[in-house]
Parts: C-alpha cells; sequence; structure tokens
C-alpha cells in the first residue's frame, strides 16, 4: 500500500471510530500499522525526506497504534491491543538510535512519541490488574533505559586510548 492509500485509510478509520464503526476502523488502522514502518524505514535512509513529512508519518503511526489498541482492550483482546503498543514503542526507539540527519533533526518528537506510547502502555497494563502485565511494564521501562544509555553513549565522543 503506498503513502497516500495509508494515509487516506488512517482518515477514514479516524472518522468511523468517532462514528462508533469500531470494526470497520479497526480495519482500516490494521492496513495502516501493516504498511507504514516500511513507509517510515524509507524515510529515514532517504535524503530527500524533510523533517515536517518524517513527524507526520511518526505521529499518524503513533496515533494509529494508540486508536488501534484502545479499540482491542475495548474489544477484549489485551494481548492484541498491548503487541500494538508495544510493536509501535519498539520501532520508534529502534529508529531513534539510527545515525542519520533525519532522526537527529527530529530526536525530540521521536522521544516525545516513544515516551507517550510507553505512557500508554503504562496505563494499559495497569488498568489490567494483573501482575504479568506489571511485569511486561517493568520489562518495558527496563528497555527504555538501556536505549537511554546507548542514546547517551552515542553522543559521547569516541576516543581511541593511545599508549606511548
Amino acid at each position: 500500500m503506498d503513502l497516500e492509500q495509508c494515509w487516506n485509510h488512517y482518515r477514514k478509520a479516524e472518522q468511523l471510530l468517532e462514528q462508533g464503526h469500531w470494526s470497520e476502523a479497526q480495519f482500516l488502522y490494521d492496513q495502516v500499522l501493516v504498511h507504514m514502518p516500511s513507509h517510515i524505514h524509507a524515510a529515514v535512509f532517504n535524503d530527500d525526506t524533510k523533517p515536517c513529512q518524517f513527524v507526520c508519518l511518526i505521529t499518524v503511526y503513533r496515533d494509529a497504534a494508540v486508536s488501534q489498541s484502545q479499540i482491542l482492550n475495548r474489544v477484549g483482546q489485551y494481548q492484541a491491543a498491548f503487541n500494538c503498543l508495544n510493536q509501535a514503542y519498539g520501532l520508534l526507539q529502534f529508529i531513534s538510535i539510527e545515525q542519520c540527519e533525519i532522526v537527529n533533526a527530529t530526536e525530540h518528537l521521536l522521544s516525545q512519541s516513544s515516551n507517550d506510547l510507553l505512557n500508554h502502555i503504562g496505563a494499559f497494563c495497569s488498568s489490567q490488574r494483573s501482575a504479568h502485565w506489571m511485569f511486561e511494564f517493568e520489562l518495558l521501562q527496563k528497555a527504555q533505559h538501556y536505549f537511554d544509555t546507548l542514546k547517551c553513549a552515542q553522543q559521547m565522543p569516541f576516543q581511541t586510548p593511545v599508549m606511548n
């Protein structure tokens, strides 16, 4: 599915969700979530991608994942709701460690979007009132810490020790 079709599906899904047509919106969000990661990856490695375009891709992907997870949660598909948020969160985390111009230019948005998804995951896990879900959230928080450490290490200048 090309990017324009993804955008149209996303907009239509938003309308359907507002009208209460959950199953139709769920289908369209699913299509967006399947195809948007490849568009995001292509944008990362395309030198012609402008930061505003990249921001739009990330925002649509994040918002589609949140909306889809809310639908899945409402219909009792808890594991699928968690997986949807977790997959989007993971993609943004891995994108954020890419060392390229577009990622550097939008670093703040990537971090904010990742944190938004992590907060949604935290709210989801807390609402389940289960030790299993809280353990899953704890694992994600640890992963967040490791990604933050990796990002900090990438920003530090690399120095090769010299022996005299």
